[in-house]
């Protein structure tokens, strides 16, 4: 009923100004007008998922990641479901937990702290002491969210399935609907996790400048993860890392380096580099944390990316809409111009009026921009999530005062 009254008051803030324009003959509403509506969208949907947790809250994070279809005041509010979430009480982890491994806390753990370091949709995290001794953490999945998960799923495809007959749309619901599905499977499965982690972890074996930390799979299952602790400096406090003397140029250009060699080079990364998964120790190692979100690219991707990036940088109108077409991109009418208009628009945002080695998060907002304004392009949800990931480095590289230049952390190179 929550989220059907919610479903029935976005409808009709949209809809019934629309149809009273129509009535009274007036154009449609530009984007500039439906700014305040856009916003008071985004705080009721906020609310609710605030209220519902499970798949409500993944939903806005689904959202905030896809400035390709959404608005940017509905993306901005939504951010806040990356850290805005109420913990669940100690006594229900504790219970989930010792359900989980079959043991009372204490015959696995020393210490276990009660207040957790982190809270998110589908788990929380705590500190505790291994009966060893050793320092870790522990995600804790919340007590039946596999199944608040399917039922929310489950009416939200029915909204949306009734939606999409009652007023047919440009924009397909369905699938983004399904994308979130198949992510929420892989995210409630800790093993999974567990096996990402272990496997970027593989990616630098030969590089002691990236950390990731191991996992106890002995005391971990498909809901309860538990891993090394490992402490640094958050990735953003450019005076905690000055302080620490650490050059945050240097930092800057670890951090390119490492996510270079994840997408483009090995194809497989960790795809949610917000401040708070990333930090750095005294003595400049990168530390990468939470695979939940851990992507695989197709074979080849990497290359595909690179020519990309090398077409725009030289102008070679023909190679962009190549490197288009190989990246997944399509249009409805087979017309390939409008890679280069939606190119052009990035382009144009940047100083020199080419591509410099670094997807600015202007140039990412004016790509899903351009392509919200014409819905006939196709993106494949690969090179969102890559994009997102770039813009975000971008965006702690600004933080550091310094540039996030892909090209420049890969040698200006192909990748190997």
């Amino acid at each position: 009923m929550r989220v059907a009254s919610l479903a029935a008051y976005l409808y009709a803030i949209y809809k019934l100004p629309a149809l009273a324009r129509r009535l009274l003959g007036r154009a449609k509403a530009t984007d500039r007008e439906l700014a305040p509506t856009h916003r008071r969208a985004a705080a009721a949907i906020l609310a609710t998922a605030l209220a519902m947790r499970g798949v409500m809250i993944k939903a806005c994070q689904a959202i905030a990641t896809r400035a390709d279809v959404f608005p940017p005041e509905m993306v901005e509010t939504l951010k806040q479901c990356h850290d805005a979430v109420p913990a669940k009480p100690f006594a229900e982890v504790r219970a989930a937990v010792e359900r989980e491994l079959g043991k009372p806390l204490g015959a696995v753990f020393a210490r276990f702290e009660e207040a957790p370091i982190a809270a998110a949709s589908l788990a929380q995290v705590h500190g505790a002491t291994l009966a060893d001794g050793a320092e870790v953490a522990v995600k804790v999945q919340y007590p039946d969210i596999e199944e608040i998960v399917r039922t929310d799923l489950r009416n939200l495809e029915r909204l949306c399935r009734f939606y999409e007959w009652f007023d047919p749309q440009p924009l397909e619901l369905l699938p983004l609907l399904q994308e979130l599905t198949r992510h929420l499977g892989y995210e409630l499965d800790f093993r999974r996790e567990a096996a990402s982690a272990d496997r970027v972890r593989a990616i630098f074996a030969d590089d002691a400048r990236v950390v990731v930390p191991r996992i106890h799979p002995e005391h971990s299952t498909g809901r309860v993860l538990v891993m090394e602790r490992v402490s640094g400096i958050k990735i953003t406090e450019k005076a905690a890392l000055e302080a620490a003397g650490l050059d945050p140029a240097e930092v800057v250009q670890e951090l390119m380096g490492a996510y270079v060699r994840m997408i483009l080079a090995a194809g497989f990364f960790q795809a949610d580099p917000h401040p708070g998964n990333l930090m750095v120790t005294p003595d400049r190692k990168l530390i990468l944390l939470d695979f939940g979100l851990a992507k695989e690219l197709p074979e080849g991707y990497g290359l595909g990316l690179f020519e990309l990036m090398f077409s725009m940088m030289t102008l070679n109108e023909s190679a962009m809409i190549r490197a288009f077409q190989e990246l997944g991109f399509e249009t409805k009418t087979g017309n390939t111009d409008t890679f280069l208009l939606i190119t052009r628009r990035m382009l144009a945002r940047s100083e020199s009026g080419s591509f410099e080695g670094e997807f600015t998060e202007e140039m990412t907002d004016e790509l899903f921009e351009a392509i919200r304004q014409d819905p006939v392009v196709k993106v494949p949800s690969d090179f969102v999530l890559v994009g997102r990931v770039f813009s975000f480095l971008s965006g702690i590289a600004h933080t550091l005062g310094h540039r996030a230049n892909v090209l420049a952390a890969m040698g200006a190179g192909p990748p190997g």
